[in-house]
């Protein structure tokens, strides 16, 4: 059975109806502040002291002055803040006035993470003084021991205890000055020390000590695995396990605390399941469940191809907040990806346990009517990061270089996927023929709008025709890609024994990202870096570069 932290009643001052109502009402207080710190102060208004009591005792119309007299007359328990309709009282688990005393010893949580201890002076451990080896007698089973004589002749000590280590550096929180440091900096070292405390349970951004969590029990496991299991896409939401699965009611007095304790005790047992929520919002799945993403190219292969974006991660000007406006690429179209940049970023959610690896999203399109399931998958040591699951939709209502817009809507985890339709179009498009493993130009009927730059048809590369895919040494090499762009959307500027390639980096760009993810910062760098002198810049014309393949 789990131990609760027993409480000393404070002593409440006034008349015996006052303390009555005070002990009341410091109830009240306690639930409020049930996850808080003993010292941490729990603050409610006037208004919500009345209103909490009023629902048990609805007819009293005298409450205010009531509870303003029965908390006044406790100052040592109660401290009064504001006045008029901003009036509030403080207190504490402890039962003491944050201004007051208890007679025992403060400790701030942040001046504790803020200021470092002093470094402990280590003492000096003497040599023991060793006597000379003539005066040791060895007892023998046929000897008795013999007591030495004496003997005061001065002889040098040699100390046999190893010379001292180093004296080691603890690893601690992140030191910081609280009196200059920002509430953020302040939050950022008190996670980094929470976050290494077994005894300190985690979900979130919300925090709390494990041994106050409600434990769940086999048999509960083995219903919340079975519950998922009969769900149509495999998934149960927190709110769903705690109220059908564990029976707990929203308006219970546990609820939060249940929510948090079915997060962070499934959370514990990896081999059963697996955490697709966010920070906010929990989600769950079983760890064996298939995840979503194309069958073309391994998630792993995809998450090195957007390993770039761990060195290149500019974000451009957003449209407005909480919208991403995006030009779906070559790559992006073929794998149903979108890469998890600095842009997606601002509107994605945030993971809930350190080390999770993905979330489970949903894409509402207003124009085909359909939500799409998909799961953005956070960036590891040597990965990118990006969101899986959109192939399907990609096929039937885009083509590479359609403009998308992406919105953050009030429900969790669900977005708004728009594009804009335009009347039908005929074109020759770029495709792979996987039977011949080569690319071809297949006519298409599209209805998407489309930003031109981006989309690779006959009329614009011809040179893309009956060539192969490059391999995948040369994929995992920028450089080897773009040369690969200048000779398929370049053109040739000399002869063909001695080429050298002209092309546009708008060109390049849409070209390079048919093999694998190049940014645009990436591209460039590469371009006018002195390490590749491939390439060179055209100085009579702006975005424009040569290319002259090596012997």
């Amino acid at each position: 059975m789990q131990a609760e932290q027993i409480l000393t009643a404070p002593a409440f001052g006034g008349t015996d109806e006052e303390q009555a109502l005070a002990a009341e009402l410091f109830q009240i207080y306690l639930a409020q502040g049930r996850f808080f710190s003993d010292g941490a102060p729990i603050r409610l208004s006037l208004l919500q002291l009345v209103e909490a009591m009023g629902k048990s005792q609805p007819r009293v119309r005298t409450w205010p002055r009531r509870i303003e007299e029965a908390l006044s007359a406790s100052p040592d328990v109660f401290a009064q803040e504001g006045s008029g309709d901003d009036l509030s009282f403080v207190t504490t688990r402890r039962g003491v006035s944050p201004g007051g005393s208890s007679g025992r010893r403060e400790q701030v949580l942040t001046a504790r993470f803020a200021t470092p201890q002093p470094k402990r002076e280590r003492p000096v451990r003497k040599a023991p003084v060793l006597a000379p080896a003539e005066s040791i007698v060895i007892a023998t089973e046929t000897q008795t021991p013999i007591a030495p004589p004496i003997d005061t002749t001065p002889f040098e000590v040699v100390s046999v205890l190893p010379e001292p280590a180093p004296a080691i550096t603890p690893v601690t929180a992140q030191q910081i000055d609280a009196l200059t440091a920002t509430d953020s900096e302040i939050a950022q070292a008190i996670q980094e020390a929470l976050g290494s405390e077994a005894a300190v349970a985690r979900w979130g951004d919300q925090w709390i000590g494990e041994e106050r969590l409600q434990r769940l029990s086999r048999g509960d496991l083995r219903r919340i695995e079975d519950f998922i299991r009969e769900q149509p896409e495999r998934i149960a939401t927190d709110v769903e396990i705690a109220q059908d699965v564990l029976g707990i009611r929203p308006n219970a007095a546990d609820y939060a605390s249940m929510l948090f304790a079915v997060n962070y005790r499934l959370s514990r047992e990896p081999r059963e399941f697996e955490y697709l929520g966010s920070a906010t919002h929990g989600v769950w799945s079983l760890a064996n469940a298939s995840a979503i993403g194309t069958a073309k190219r391994k998630a792993s292969e995809i998450g090195q191809d957007y390993r770039v974006l761990l060195e290149y991660d500019y974000s451009a000007e957003p449209a407005e907040e909480g919208l991403v406006e995006h030009i779906l690429s070559y790559y992006e179209y073929t794998y149903g990806v979108l890469p998890f940049d600095a842009n997606l970023r601002s509107i994605m959610p945030m993971p809930g346990f350190k080390d999770q690896r993905a979330v489970r999203i949903t894409f509402e399109s207003p124009q085909t009517g359909e939500t799409v399931q998909a799961e953005l998958r956070f960036p590891t040591g040597n990965r990118g990061g990006y969101i899986a699951g959109l192939e399907t939709f990609y096929a039937e209502n885009l083509i590479p270089g359609a403009v998308l817009t992406i919105e953050k809507t009030d429900q969790p985890q669900h977005y708004l996927l728009e594009y804009f339709r335009v009347s039908g179009e005929d074109r020759k498009l770029l495709a792979l023929d996987e039977k011949k493993g080569k690319y071809i130009f297949r006519p298409t009927t599209f209805y998407c709008a489309t930003q031109d730059e981006f989309v690779l048809s006959e009329n614009r590369v011809p040179r893309f025709a009956d060539q192969k895919p490059l391999d995948e040494r040369s994929k995992r090499h920028p450089e080897q890609v773009i040369a690969a762009a200048f000779e398929r959307a370049g053109e040739n500027v000399q002869t063909s024994d001695d080429p050298k390639y002209y092309a546009l980096i708008a060109d390049l760009q849409a070209a390079a990202n048919v093999e694998r993810p190049i940014p645009a910062e990436l591209l460039r760098d590469i371009l006018v870096n002195d390490t590749h002198p491939e390439f060179s810049v055209d100085e009579s014309t702006e975005d424009a570069f040569f290319y002259t393949p090596t012997a």
